[in-house]
C-alpha cells in the first residue's frame, strides 16, 4: 500500500487511500503536527499539479 503521503495520492487506487497500518507507522515517527504538515504539503503540492495539468505548465519551468 506504500506509505501514508504515496497512498494519499493514489485515491483512484482504492477507496481506503491511507490503511491504518501505513496511518500508524507513520504516527510512530511523526507527532500530531508534523502529520498534519504533511498530509497540508501534500494537498497543496496535488492542488499545484491539478492546476499545471490543464495549462500544461512543466513543473519547474517557470
Amino acid at each position: 500500500m506504500g506509505t501514508p503521503p504515496e497512498a494519499s495520492t493514489r485515491l483512484a487506487d482504492h477507496a481506503a487511500a491511507v490503511s491504518d497500518e501505513a496511518w500508524n507507522k507513520a504516527a510512530d515517527h511523526f507527532d500530531e503536527q508534523q502529520l498534519a504538515s504533511i498530509l497540508l504539503m501534500i494537498a497543496v503540492t496535488n492542488l499545484f499539479n491539478r492546476l499545471n495539468a490543464p495549462i500544461r505548465q512543466v513543473a519547474g519551468s517557470w
